[in-house]
Protein backbone atom coordinates (compact mmCIF):
# COMPACT_ATOMS: atom_id res chain seq x y z
CA UNK A 1 0.00 0.00 0.00
CA UNK A 2 1.17 3.58 -0.80
CA UNK A 3 1.02 6.27 1.57
CA UNK A 4 1.18 9.41 -0.21
CA UNK A 5 2.38 12.58 1.21
CA UNK A 6 2.52 15.65 -0.83
CA UNK A 7 0.97 18.91 -0.89
CA UNK A 8 -2.15 20.02 -2.73
CA UNK A 9 -0.20 22.20 -5.37
CA UNK A 10 1.78 18.97 -6.01
CA UNK A 11 -1.27 16.84 -6.29
CA UNK A 12 -2.78 17.80 -9.44
CA UNK A 13 0.89 17.10 -11.61
CA UNK A 14 1.31 13.80 -10.17
CA UNK A 15 -0.88 10.42 -11.55
CA UNK A 16 -1.06 8.64 -8.05
CA UNK A 17 -2.05 5.67 -9.35
CA UNK A 18 1.02 5.25 -11.70
CA UNK A 19 2.85 5.66 -8.46
CA UNK A 20 1.01 2.80 -7.19
CA UNK A 21 1.54 0.63 -10.32
CA UNK A 22 5.04 1.70 -9.45
CA UNK A 23 5.20 0.18 -5.99
CA UNK A 24 3.52 -2.95 -6.83
CA UNK A 25 6.09 -3.75 -9.46
CA UNK A 26 8.96 -2.83 -7.63
CA UNK A 27 7.19 -5.60 -4.56
CA UNK A 28 6.88 -8.16 -7.49
CA UNK A 29 10.38 -7.85 -9.26
CA UNK A 30 11.80 -7.65 -5.74
CA UNK A 31 9.82 -10.70 -4.50
CA UNK A 32 8.74 -8.42 -1.20
CA UNK A 33 5.21 -9.30 -0.47
CA UNK A 34 3.07 -7.27 -2.51
CA UNK A 35 0.45 -5.97 0.65
CA UNK A 36 3.26 -4.32 2.13
CA UNK A 37 3.15 -0.42 2.39
CA UNK A 38 5.49 2.25 1.64
CA UNK A 39 5.34 6.20 2.62
CA UNK A 40 6.28 8.21 -0.01
CA UNK A 41 6.42 12.37 0.67
CA UNK A 42 7.24 14.79 -2.46
CA UNK A 43 8.76 17.67 -0.64
CA UNK A 44 10.58 20.58 -1.27
CA UNK A 45 14.70 21.43 -1.61
CA UNK A 46 14.48 22.74 1.96
CA UNK A 47 13.06 19.89 3.69
CA UNK A 48 14.94 17.66 1.85
CA UNK A 49 18.33 19.38 2.37
CA UNK A 50 17.58 19.14 6.20
CA UNK A 51 16.76 15.27 6.01
CA UNK A 52 20.31 14.77 4.35
CA UNK A 53 22.05 17.11 7.20
CA UNK A 54 20.33 15.32 9.99
CA UNK A 55 20.56 11.77 8.48
CA UNK A 56 23.51 11.45 6.00
CA UNK A 57 25.82 14.69 6.97
CA UNK A 58 25.53 16.17 3.17
CA UNK A 59 24.08 19.93 3.69
CA UNK A 60 22.59 19.84 0.07
CA UNK A 61 19.23 19.46 -1.37
CA UNK A 62 19.13 15.95 -3.11
CA UNK A 63 16.67 14.74 -5.40
CA UNK A 64 15.62 11.94 -3.20
CA UNK A 65 16.27 10.16 0.42
CA UNK A 66 15.35 6.47 1.24
CA UNK A 67 14.45 5.41 5.26
CA UNK A 68 14.37 1.35 5.56
CA UNK A 69 11.77 1.02 8.58
CA UNK A 70 11.09 -2.93 8.11
CA UNK A 71 8.39 -4.14 10.63
CA UNK A 72 5.35 -5.56 11.09
CA UNK A 73 2.77 -3.59 12.73
CA UNK A 74 1.17 -6.70 15.78
CA UNK A 75 -2.10 -5.33 15.85
CA UNK A 76 -3.25 -4.99 11.90
CA UNK A 77 -0.08 -7.23 10.64
CA UNK A 78 0.81 -4.89 7.97
CA UNK A 79 4.07 -5.12 6.52
CA UNK A 80 5.95 -1.60 6.71
CA UNK A 81 9.10 -1.15 4.78
CA UNK A 82 9.93 2.33 5.30
CA UNK A 83 9.69 6.29 3.74
CA UNK A 84 10.80 7.74 0.72
CA UNK A 85 11.18 11.09 0.19
CA UNK A 86 11.59 12.97 -3.37
CA UNK A 87 12.16 16.44 -3.50
CA UNK A 88 9.45 17.93 -6.41
CA UNK A 89 11.47 20.70 -7.13
CA UNK A 90 14.65 18.90 -7.93
CA UNK A 91 12.79 16.36 -10.00
CA UNK A 92 11.01 18.86 -11.70
CA UNK A 93 14.20 20.78 -12.71
CA UNK A 94 16.07 17.07 -13.83
CA UNK A 95 12.86 16.33 -16.00
CA UNK A 96 13.44 19.32 -17.60
CA UNK A 97 17.13 19.30 -18.19
CA UNK A 98 16.83 15.71 -19.22
CA UNK A 99 13.70 16.62 -21.55
CA UNK A 100 11.33 13.97 -20.07
CA UNK A 101 7.87 14.36 -18.39
CA UNK A 102 7.68 15.26 -14.57
CA UNK A 103 6.21 12.53 -14.08
CA UNK A 104 8.59 9.94 -15.47
CA UNK A 105 11.29 11.28 -13.29
CA UNK A 106 9.34 11.05 -9.92
CA UNK A 107 8.33 7.07 -11.05
CA UNK A 108 12.04 6.41 -11.33
CA UNK A 109 13.00 8.33 -8.14
CA UNK A 110 10.41 6.74 -6.38
CA UNK A 111 11.75 3.03 -7.74
CA UNK A 112 15.29 4.10 -7.08
CA UNK A 113 14.10 4.53 -3.51
CA UNK A 114 12.26 1.50 -3.07
CA UNK A 115 15.34 -0.57 -4.33
CA UNK A 116 17.68 0.83 -1.72
CA UNK A 117 14.81 -0.02 0.97
CA UNK A 118 14.92 -3.64 -1.05
CA UNK A 119 18.91 -3.34 0.01
CA UNK A 120 20.15 -2.11 -3.01
CA UNK A 121 23.38 0.32 -3.35
CA UNK A 122 25.01 1.44 -6.62
CA UNK A 123 28.48 2.35 -4.46
CA UNK A 124 30.59 -0.43 -5.94
CA UNK A 125 30.50 -1.49 -9.48
CA UNK A 126 29.21 -5.23 -9.25
CA UNK A 127 26.26 -3.34 -7.17
CA UNK A 128 25.65 -0.52 -9.05
CA UNK A 129 25.27 -2.80 -12.11
CA UNK A 130 22.63 -5.10 -10.54
CA UNK A 131 20.38 -2.30 -9.04
CA UNK A 132 20.36 -0.69 -12.33
CA UNK A 133 19.35 -3.54 -14.13
CA UNK A 134 16.74 -3.96 -11.75
CA UNK A 135 16.11 -0.17 -12.03
CA UNK A 136 15.62 -0.30 -15.45
CA UNK A 137 14.14 -3.35 -15.80
CA UNK A 138 10.96 -2.04 -13.50
CA UNK A 139 10.79 1.00 -15.42
CA UNK A 140 10.08 -0.50 -18.52
CA UNK A 141 7.41 -2.88 -17.06
CA UNK A 142 5.35 -0.12 -16.08
CA UNK A 143 6.21 1.94 -19.67
CA UNK A 144 8.72 4.30 -17.93
CA UNK A 145 11.26 5.79 -20.80
CA UNK A 146 13.73 6.50 -18.20
CA UNK A 147 17.08 3.87 -18.27
CA UNK A 148 20.31 4.07 -17.31
CA UNK A 149 19.96 6.66 -15.18
CA UNK A 150 21.98 5.38 -11.48
CA UNK A 151 25.34 7.17 -11.49
CA UNK A 152 27.88 5.25 -10.32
Amino acid sequence: MLNLILPASYAKEIDQNRLGLALRETLRHQNINEEASVTLRLTNNRLIRQYNLAWLGVDAATDVLSFENAYTDPESGEHYLGDILISFEKARRQARLGNHSLQDEIEMLFVHGLLHIAGHDHDKKETWERMNLAQDAILEKIGNPLRGSIQY
